[in-house]
């Protein structure tokens, strides 16, 4: 019992690590800290939030100064960290901020608005000099050919100048970077330049998926006026697909040379997600929308550089084929996976627990939950889940590992059983079931608690020696007949000593009665206290936005509030069959289709992206449902649960 309790106490307590809610992160950064007057200081400043969403970004600037901007552009990253599903919002903000005189001055600090909350950023100091003072500065990135100045860049190229003696031909210089460069990879190339300055193009594979496949979206941007800076960029729009970043930021990605239409472009790779299909149809991904500011590209409106977006894509989803399916199938277990198992100790004594830990492995959208074997004797609690999935040479895979405390209540040996996992593989086309043993373990009696002793009474009751003498005859005749007694009975000595075996029997059976009773109802009572608990989690994670939170928060209420209520096992019973068994159990038919549709809800809630409405929805349609199911009695329950 003890190692069950530590089992027990490591499990809420990494649980409850899991869901603390990380503070909005604000940074600035200015791009000189020391400058001439008159010359323009760039000041940015990013915020990250997985709460509220930033807005309203503002500066402070001491008296004087000239402040162009803010220039504003949007990011969201989504990411699955210990099982929890995790939606992070933030904004860039750019200002051009120009001193009049020289002298030394704070900058900031600049501020962004989270929700009904203010945050304040650091302040950074500047140091302004007179004009001409300071010497010219070096290029930003001396060992990027691309990185050339805006002279080299821009220059006509008059009719038979052939450059100033001593020094190579631009245009030999250009071939000469050109030849330095290493050739794009395929999936740069473009047959057709839509702008001859610059373009966005964006690319999806596959554009025919199933539910659940990866499908990755790429966004390239091209330029052949020289260097540019990326101003108000807006994310693609993506709301069928649960996404994972692989590159978030052209920052450190190579930049390429190539010739379209006559003409040389610099290309660079600027997105590349991961998006999983929720549902099938034929799925948007919005456009993705930049500006390129620079000297060679006209401005398309003050502070937003040249604007440019790429097209609007489609794709074709469907569900994996109805033949074939395996039993437990889950919409959306795509990819290629294997599953391995540890369990310790294999020798306990009745009641206690045993630790099993599942080791799910694969490329794919890892799944969040794996089918453990149910059988009479053997509760599974809920796991702790650890998670380490990332995106390898543009791969989403990894792991997800289940830790379960596992109570055996029955002595014996005990054959587990197998974890399994039913997939579906789209680069065979067909289904396949991970699948890892778990094994015989070996359940002692426990001790014994013998009943408590009931006293007997074995004494005869003393009667006096006169007491049978009637009164005196008043005529002669026969005398009266002898009263008979229970001592004159030849079974009497007989029931006599039986009676305390009866008594201590009685007694036996009436203590095995009352601990199967006290035991039913502590389950009952712990039951449905875990089953207020999830409702409680169920919010909590709706509070800070945790859609997957909710889902297997509500799942798990869902589950217990059977339990507790019919006796019903019901995770060990499909999906189609759910509501049939419900009834069977006393559940009315209302209330049985309304908890399957909770559970499906819950399916679609995991992967959404929706507002916090569609999650206090569910759950309050689960607290609806579980009020409405009938307790069954004592008797009925058991039967239930064997």
């Amino acid at each position: 019992m003890n190692r069950f309790c530590s089992l027990s106490a490591a499990a809420i307590a990494v649980t409850a690590s899991s869901v603390a809610t990380a503070a909005p992160r604000l940074r600035m950064t200015v791009s000189a800290e020391q400058a001439e007057a008159g010359e323009a200081i760039r000041v940015e400043i990013s915020a990250m939030s997985d709460g509220e969403e930033p807005s309203n970004p503002r500066l402070r600037v001491p008296p004087g100064f000239t402040v162009e901007g803010p220039s504003v552009s949007s990011s969201q990253s989504f990411s699955l960290t210990n099982g929890h599903f995790e939606h992070q919002r933030g904004i860039t903000a750019t200002w051009l901020v120009v001193a009049p005189h020289a002298g030394r001055y704070v900058i900031g600090p600049a501020t962004v608005q989270f929700g009904p909350k203010t945050e304040s950023s650091d302040t950074a100091n500047v140091e302004v000099v007179a004009s001409g003072t300071l010497p010219k500065r070096p290029r930003a990135n001396p060992t990027d050919p691309f990185d050339l100045d805006p002279f080299f860049s821009h220059m006509p190229k008059l009719p038979g100048f052939r450059g100033i003696p001593g020094m190579p031909n631009l245009d030999d210089l250009e071939d000469q970077l050109h030849a330095l460069t290493p050739e794009p990879p395929p999936d740069y190339a473009v047959d057709h330049a839509p702008d001859q300055a610059a373009f966005l193009r964006a690319t999806a594979s596959p554009t025919d998926a199933v539910v659940g496949q990866q499908v990755t979206l790429r966004v390239y941007a091209y330029a052949a006026n020289g260097p540019y800076d990326e101003v108000g960029a807006a994310e693609p729009s993506r709301p069928d697909f649960l996404s994972q970043s692989i590159i978030d930021s052209s920052y450190r990605q190579q930049r390429y040379l190539t010739e379209i239409d006559g003409s040389r472009f610099v290309v660079v790779k600027l997105r590349e997600v991961a998006l999983f299909p929720l549902h099938a149809g034929d799925l948007t991904i919005g456009p993705m929308k930049m500006g390129f500011r620079g000297p060679g590209y006209p401005e398309s409106s003050p502070m937003q550089g040249l604007v440019r977006a790429s097209k609007e894509l489609h794709v074709t989803v469907r569900e994996p084929p109805i033949a074939g399916r395996p039993p437990g199938y889950e919409l959306g277990d795509v990819g290629t996976y294997t599953l391995s198992s540890e369990v310790e100790p294999r020798s306990v004594v009745a009641g206690d627990a045993i630790a099993v830990t599942v080791r799910l492995e694969g490329t794919g959208n890892v799944p969040h939950a794996v089918k453990v074997p149910e059988q009479k004797g053997v509760d599974w609690l809920d796991p702790t889940i650890t998670d380490q999935v990332d995106a390898h040479d543009g791969v989403v895979g990894g792991s997800r590992t289940f830790r379960y405390v596992v109570r055996l209540d029955e002595p014996g040996t005990h054959d587990l059983g197998e974890v399994t996992l039913p997939y579906y593989d789209p680069k065979v086309r067909r289904y396949d079931v991970a699948r890892t043993a778990l094994g015989s373990v070996e359940v002692k009696p426990g001790k014994a608690i013998a009943p408590a002793p009931s006293a007997a009474s074995s004494a005869a009751p003393s009667e006096g020696p006169l007491e049978d003498i009637g009164p005196p005859r008043r005529a002669l005749g026969a005398s009266p007949a002898a009263p008979r007694h229970l001592t004159d009975s030849k079974n009497f000595f007989g029931l006599l000593a039986g009676a305390p075996l009866a008594v201590v029997a009685l007694g036996g059976l009436a203590e095995l009665a009352g601990r199967l009773r006290r035991r039913l109802a502590a389950r009952g009572q712990s039951l449905s206290a875990a089953s207020r608990k999830a409702l409680l989690d169920a919010r909590a994670a709706a509070a800070r936005r945790d859609q997957a939170g909710v889902a297997g928060a509500v799942e798990r209420a869902v589950y217990l509030s059977i339990e507790d209520k019919l006796g019903l096992k019901a995770r060990a019973v499909l999906r189609a069959d759910l509501d049939r068994k419900l009834e069977k159990a006393g559940a009315e038919r209302a209330v049985a289709s309304e908890l399957v549709d909770v559970l499906d809800a819950c399916d679609k809630l995991r992967f959404s992206t929706g507002d916090a409405s569609d999650a206090g929805s569910v759950i309050e349609r689960a607290s609806r449902a579980i009020a409405r199911l009938p307790r069954a009695s004592v008797r009925a329950a058991s039967e239930q649960a064997a």
